[in-house]
């Protein structure tokens, strides 16, 4: 019996200095007239709205500009922010910022495109046949993804991740048809970011291709390479991307890695240090980036045995000066190479050094069973599996 490869690719996606400066072309050739903005005050203050706003008003297209999106998109933000779409008469969701307004803009357009009274609850995938059924496209208005950090790949993916503070629950939400409608990925945007905020936001696109590349879900072949692309520049940039700032050459690199990234988990999808790392967000308000860099190597070590051949391909591409020797050995070397380029870029690597501690352990584990993204690890995972995980990690 043949397996059937599905790829879910971006969508019209512009990459390069100066792709931000695209928005208003993009805007008026899909015929928009207003936007809605949404990004955090962060972005605002860095003063990257106006590299989007200006490039729309060139083009005549009137923004409304929603800077209160929360670092974890809840949904009560996200119904507020909703219903201020609907109530500016806007015909464009924009999203300018990291993972979080990305996220956030996606729950919008999909609340957009539903009935007015939903709550982007009752959309969450967790809640299986019960969960509302995603808008079409045609009933959705278009979504540009403009990212200001290189991270999450959230410009080019179908879904979104939303707090629920009532359950403390990471929600996700979406489909295929959610996957942004234009992607403008400028490095020139994330040349301000300050050195913790690089490293992070560059260990969560390295656990997205590395989760991706173990995933059970292994049909698309054809990403393969691009994957194995993604790591080496991660290996090789994030470390002069954090320690160099301005070098603009290691900023595109690690940006090109986070797309990659984004492009390598819409179809591979994820595994257990995702499971993990959400609930380290939402139980201590850890940085999703740190998070996963926290608990990558824990998942890597219980994970290589299902998958020694994967490894150790990841070490050769992290890492291409490093030691020969058997499947397994190179595979463990994965593990050390991931480890050492967290020690090069100054990341702690201990839970009890972040705000976690021992009492939420319990907690957390259960949370991270809900948490679906460990059905494609590599080695199948019980609850004493995760647990031991967080406290390895901790």
């Amino acid at each position: 019996m043949h397996t059937i490869a599905t790829y879910l690719w971006p969508g019209n996606t512009h990459f390069g200095f100066g792709a931000a400066g695209l928005t208003g072309a993009e805007a008026r050739r899909l015929g928009a007239t207003r936007a809605f903005l949404l990004t955090d005050p962060g972005v605002r203050a860095a003063g990257l709205v106006e590299l989007v706003s200006d490039s729309l008003a060139a083009a005549g297209v009137d923004t409304v500009v929603y800077d209160v999106c929360p670092p974890n998109p809840d949904v009560d933000s996200v119904d507020a922010a909703a219903a201020a779409f609907r109530a500016a008469d806007c015909d464009l969701v924009i999203g300018l910022g990291g993972g979080s307004p990305l996220d956030a803009a996606k729950a919008v357009r999909e609340l957009a495109g539903g009935p007015p009274g939903a709550s982007i609850a009752e959309y969450a995938l967790m809640l299986g046949d019960s969960a509302r059924p995603v808008p079409s496209v045609r009933d959705m208005p278009p979504m540009f993804g403009i990212p200001t950090t290189a991270g999450t790949g959230a410009e080019v993916t179908p879904w979104g991740v939303i707090t629920d503070t009532a359950n403390m629950q990471k929600k996700g939400v979406g489909g295929p048809a959610l996957v942004p409608t234009v992607a403008l990925i400028d490095p020139e945007l994330t040349m301000g970011l300050p050195p913790r905020l690089t490293a992070a936001t560059g260990m969560d696109a390295l656990s997205h291709l590395i989760e991706a590349f173990v995933s059970t879900n292994t049909a698309p072949v054809a990403l393969e390479p691009l994957i194995l692309y993604g790591i080496g520049l991660i290996g090789r940039s994030l470390p002069v991307a954090v320690n160099q700032p301005a070098d603009r050459a290691a900023r595109h690199d690690v940006m090109l890695a986070a797309l990659l990234g984004g492009i390598a988990i819409s179809s591979r999808w994820l595994g257990a240090t995702h499971s993990l790392a959400h609930q380290l967000s939402t139980f201590a308000e850890v940085h999703h980036g740190l998070a996963c860099s926290l608990m990558l190597p824990v998942q890597m070590t219980f994970s290589l045995p299902a998958a020694v051949d994967r490894y150790a391909q990841v070490a050769a591409a992290l890492d291409p000066g490093g030691r020969g020797g058997s499947a397994r050995e190179r595979a463990e070397h994965a593990v050390v190479a991931v480890q050492r380029l967290i020690s090069d870029i100054g990341l702690p690597t201990r839970l009890r050094d972040v705000g976690v501690t021992e009492e939420m352990i319990p907690d957390m584990t259960r949370h991270a069973r809900i948490d679906l993204n460990w059905t494609t690890n590599p080695r199948a995972v019980s609850v004493q599996d995760l647990e031991m995980m967080y406290r390895q990690a901790y």
